[in-house]
């Protein structure tokens, strides 16, 4: 579990430096919490080659914010709400005309189930990472989300 102290009146993640806080070293910590235990389980996902439109209403017929893509079986990237709002305000084309290979993200972060959560946790708020999808011997198993962190985050410290 990530360990977070105060260095006089600011707050310190341990392990990071990002967005100002001060780098700790980190403490001694289990690993035994996994990305697995907290992921959600997905059993969708999106072509490349299909429409921004039809994602874009799978996403909302799902209530989720992002979609892995795969080709064959094999995942390529990864569609975000935020990637259709960017392409949508730059783009004069409606979404129906824009293909979902115009907007993903190419070659998302992506971890296997059994990767520690801190791990994931930290490379997330480093790179500034929305979502993680869990990949098991070339098989989609969910994404791991910032809400899901912070879902996480809620169950770990109670």
């Amino acid at each position: 579990m990530q360990i977070l102290t105060c260095v006089g009146d600011v707050p310190a993640v341990a392990g990071g430096s990002t967005f100002g806080y001060p780098r700790l070293a980190m403490a001694d910590e289990t690993t035994s919490t996994t990305v697995g235990e907290h992921m959600t389980p997905v059993a969708y996902s999106v072509g490349d080659d299909q429409n921004l439109a039809e994602a874009s209403l799978r996403m909302r017929d799902l209530d989720v914010r992002h979609l892995p893509l795969i080709t064959g079986s094999r995942l390529v990237g990864m569609l975000s709400e935020r990637d259709v709002a960017v392409l949508k305000a730059r783009s004069n084309a409606p979404l129906h005309e824009l293909k979902v290979a115009d907007a993903m993200t190419r070659d998302p972060y992506h971890v296997p189930s059994s990767t520690p959560l801190s791990e994931v946790a930290l490379q997330m708020g480093t790179h500034r990472y929305g979502a993680a999808v869990i990949v098991d011997d070339g098989e989609i198993r969910g994404i791991f989300s910032t809400t899901d962190g912070l879902l996480a985050l809620a169950r770990l410290s109670s």
